[in-house]
């Protein structure tokens, strides 16, 4: 990213490649979405004979693969609150800070590193659930492959919302500087905003319409066979992704540039 030095980048990634924590988060959901997505499926696969034909109809190979994807992504988000948040618990910021006193790039950097690396692994951790879930739901002929319409996409886009659950968590962590506060905030954001969407859907959908994990429902289907107007549309959807990132980065930055 231009004005930000890539020696700054260099050092942000190592010290998020060297602490124990990133990879035990990944690691959990890595384990939660394949594990999800082997049961999901295999629960599939023994109810489909005595399935409706309107559940038939309804049903969402990829879509059945991915549901782990909803717990693992709170890994996400906490590794994303742990970048900023453990290194203010620890008092390790003034460190930092010493040697890159421009709070604003020490952010971008933080920002960079955490995009990047969330982005790939999160769309490594969707194509492999994927995978699995396709393993499964194959024998029974109920699979489905990445050339078919909307697949590509839908996969895609799980990954995606996994980046930007991190990238949420690095704002609230910037922005709270305590790692279970930033941590509890997100379970907030992804968990608890969903019921008060539902709770206010009596007056209102559009509460529901901006629910993150809402969004996230919608860009990881492959089809529309139900509309409902509880949920955003697909370009809503996308929407709302960029406006989760836009708030709570501009947020985090906020903060980060206030005293340490």
């Amino acid at each position: 990213m231009t004005g930000i030095p890539r020696g700054v980048l260099a050092a942000e990634w190592i010290k998020l490649r060297s602490v124990r924590s990133t990879w035990v988060l990944l690691g959990c959901a890595l384990v939660l979405g394949l594990g999800d997505a082997v049961l999901s499926t295999s629960s599939v696969v023994h109810a489909w004979p005595t399935m409706s034909a309107r559940d038939r109809l309804a049903f969402d190979p990829v879509g059945a693969a991915l549901d782990g994807l909803s717990f693992g992504v709170l890994a996400f988000g906490a590794l994303g609150a742990l970048v900023v948040a453990a290194e203010h618990g620890t008092g390790m910021m003034r460190t930092t800070l010493t040697a890159v006193p421009r709070r604003g790039v020490l952010f971008g950097a933080k920002a960079v590193v955490v995009g990047a690396v969330s982005l790939v692994l999160g769309e490594s951790i969707a194509f492999v659930a994927f995978a699995a879930g396709q393993a499964v739901l194959s024998g029974a002929h109920l699979g489905t492959g990445l050339a078919d319409p909307g697949v590509l996409r839908a996969v895609s886009g799980a990954g995606l919302y996994l980046s930007v659950v991190a990238l949420v968590g690095l704002g609230l962590g910037a922005l709270l500087r305590h790692s279970a506060a930033a941590i509890t905030a997100m379970f907030g954001v992804v968990f608890l905003a969903y019921a008060v969407g539902r709770v206010l859907e009596s007056w209102s959908y559009l509460p529901s319409r901006l629910v993150l994990a809402n969004a996230a429902d919608v860009v990881a289907q492959t089809h529309a066979w139900a509309p409902r107007p509880r949920l955003p549309s697909l370009a809503g959807a996308y929407l709302d992704l960029g406006l989760y990132l836009a708030v709570f980065l501009a947020a985090g930055a906020w903060r980060a540039g206030q005293d340490a």
